[in-house]
């Protein structure tokens, strides 16, 4: 049915594109042509996407890896959003990649064209049993599209060996096994003084990575850094390195510009990486963790210095590429007032280096220090710029003033050479600067008559000033501060998230348990006591782990209970508990649900006493 519903939708389509030749061929009113326009843009809109997930096995070995193969296809998929991905708690997500094709076809002279975009998902079951993945969703012309849902089966041992290169290490995960990594890469190692020279870390992993916490940050001694990009979340792609395939992610990228010369070194970078191992029997539900410490190895780079030969007299410190251009805040000065002259200098390369340009003295005109801004941006791997200098001018006498050209040069690193650059000629005129304004030795400027206030004779004439402050202002006061604390706090907790785990674990413990009993729930509404038992067994373990950041996996339930015992739970609470588990265990894989008592009755004794542990 599926198949002669998209025949019809074809033949319709090009029936639509004949009649369309016809109207454009024997009618030129404008009205007729934009009804017929209209209907042809909302045949285009209406067209169905086929929107499908599947999986390349239903069955897989705990730690192994399967593909999820989301597919959108039909016309018009040239800007089809990325789709929403169900709730995968029980699932890693090792990486992402799409692909897409398109298929052209001629039909009575017209063309049809058919697209197919593939978002393909690695993943790997982190317990055993039978999981669901959820429906996936997109949003695309106003309509919403929903897969199936799938059920994997989940078994202990291999069951699909794969390639050599992909195969996850079994040899117990240390530092140097090869399969856990942070390499440094560097653009160049080779650079003149002041050339940007770009260092990017990454980590290569083989394992399933749970934390990365920083331990020391490289030194850059001798070099002014710029942030290239500092991921907040890693995010991975594979690579082959060494004849392995490995999950890489960008951890940091920086541009280095080098302010001394000869041989420098960038020092290792020291991570700690959680990750977790695969379980080794069946309550080993969600792994072990284990933090492994590693470190990048040091780079060398050779600074070269610059050429002393034909180096101009107005080289400003620049490497790289730039321009310069100079204007006059306005083209006259009256009574002494200052104008400013302000200098940019814009391009790539070490702008924050630049320095100031030199002005030619100019009779009657003093020109003071100047006022000095940056705009650094990062576009790509590449650092650009402005640096302005704003100096104050300020006329001694009336008359019309020109500024010449100013000069400056920089060293081109790819022409290996020096280049200058220069301003247009600028001019303005100065009045009435008979002694009103004054230079002072200083650099500053006095404006003189204008610090004397008169004293008012009239007493009667002065009000009463209060200096109550209203109440307003003082709740307002108060307000701010609680505000900045609340900031503060809230900004503690984020950071504290990305760097402590067992913190981690133990906030969304809650949120993850809800999650969990809600697929208990929708279980026990289909009446489907057998996983209805087997999901409420993972919710109640896994919320234990969430919260006291425990292994359960390597524990046995006696160890279990004396760990929760020594966390001050109590011996009643734990009793009734952990019977639930064994009732659970028992209901999940008894050949006949004997004895049990009912699902309702279980679920609301739960989360009492989920409530009160």
């Amino acid at each position: 049915m599926k198949r002669i519903g998209n025949f019809l939708k074809k033949v319709n389509r090009q029936w639509f594109y004949g009649i369309a030749d016809g109207i454009v061929k024997r009618h030129r009113n404008p009205v007729i042509m934009s009804l017929f326009f209209l209907l042809f843009l909302s045949s285009l809109f209406s067209a169905e996407l086929n929107f499908s997930a599947s999986v390349d096995r239903t069955i897989v070995g705990l730690g192994e890896t399967f593909t999820l193969n989301v597919s959108v296809s039909g016309e018009n998929t040239g800007n089809i959003p990325s789709p929403k991905l169900p709730d995968l708690l029980d699932f890693n997500i090792y990486g992402r990649s799409t692909s897409q094709s398109t298929n052209i076809s001629i039909i009575n002279g017209k063309m049809v064209q058919q697209g197919t975009v593939n978002f393909i998902y690695t993943l790997s079951p982190k317990i055993i049993g039978k999981l669901t993945i959820g429906p996936c969703k997109m949003d695309y012309g106003g309509k919403t599209y929903e897969t199936q849902t799938i059920e994997i089966e989940v078994v202990k041992g291999v069951t699909q060996a794969p390639p050599a290169q992909t195969q996850p290490p079994v040899a117990p995960p240390s530092a140097g096994d090869g399969n856990l990594l942070v390499l440094a890469v560097p653009s160049r190692t080779e650079a003149f003084w002041g050339e940007q020279i770009n260092v990017s870390f990454y980590l290569y992993t083989r394992y399933s990575i749970t934390n990365v916490e920083f331990v020391k940050l490289p030194s850059f001694s001798g070099f002014w850094v710029e942030t290239l990009n500092e991921p907040r979340q890693l995010n991975y792609q594979t690579k082959v390195y060494n004849g392995k395939q490995y999950y890489v992610a960008l951890i940091k990228s920086v541009a280095l510009f080098p302010v001394t010369s000869g041989v420098l070194k960038v020092e290792p970078m020291e991570l700690n990486v959680d990750i977790e191992r695969p379980p080794r029997d069946f309550f080993d539900f969600f792994g072990i963790n284990q933090r492994l410490k590693i470190e990048s190895k040091p780079i060398t780079i050779n600074v070269s210095v610059l050429p002393v030969e034909n180096k101009p007299e107005d080289f400003s410190g620049g490497v790289g590429k730039f321009g310069i251009t100079a204007a006059l805040d306005r083209d006259s000065a009256v009574g002494g007032a200052p104008i400013n002259l302000i200098i940019r200098v814009s391009g790539t390369g070490n702008i924050r280096l630049i320095e100031k340009p030199k002005i030619p003295t100019i009779p009657n005109l003093k020109i003071l220090e100047p006022e000095t801004k940056e705009d650094i941006q990062t576009t790509g791997n590449t650092i650009k710029g402005t640096k302005e200098f704003r100096f104050p001018v300020i006329a001694q006498a009336d008359g019309e003033y020109y500024i010449p050209e100013i000069k400056i040069a920089y060293f081109d690193p790819l022409k290996k050479k020096y280049e200058t650059i220069q301003t247009t000629g600028l001019k303005f005129t100065a009045s009435g600067t008979s002694a009103i304004a004054v230079v002072t030795e200083q650099g500053g400027i006095k404006v003189l008559g204008t610090d004397i206030r008169h004293i008012k004779s009239d007493a009667r004439s002065l009000s009463v000033q209060k200096n109550d402050t209203p109440k307003w202002a003082l709740i307002l006061y108060v307000i701010s501060f609680l505000i900045i604390g609340i900031s503060l706090i809230y900004q503690r907790h984020q950071s504290r998230l990305l760097v402590d785990h067992a913190y981690a674990r133990r906030i969304r413990s809650g949120r993850f348990f809800q999650k969990r009993m809600k697929q208990v729930e929708e279980f026990l509404k289909k009446d489907d006591k057998k996983n209805f038992y087997s999901s409420l067994n993972k919710a109640i373990l896994g919320y234990i782990g969430d919260r006291y950041n425990l292994s359960i996996g390597v524990l046995t339930k006696e160890q279990l209970k004396d760990e929760l015992s020594n966390r001050g739970a109590s011996k009643e609470l734990l009793d009734q508990l952990f019977q639930v588990i064994e009732d659970c265990d028992h209901a999940s894989y008894a050949p006949q649900l004997v004895g049990c008592a009912e699902p309702g009755e279980v679920l609301k004794k739960v989360k009492e006493l989920i409530t009160n542990l």
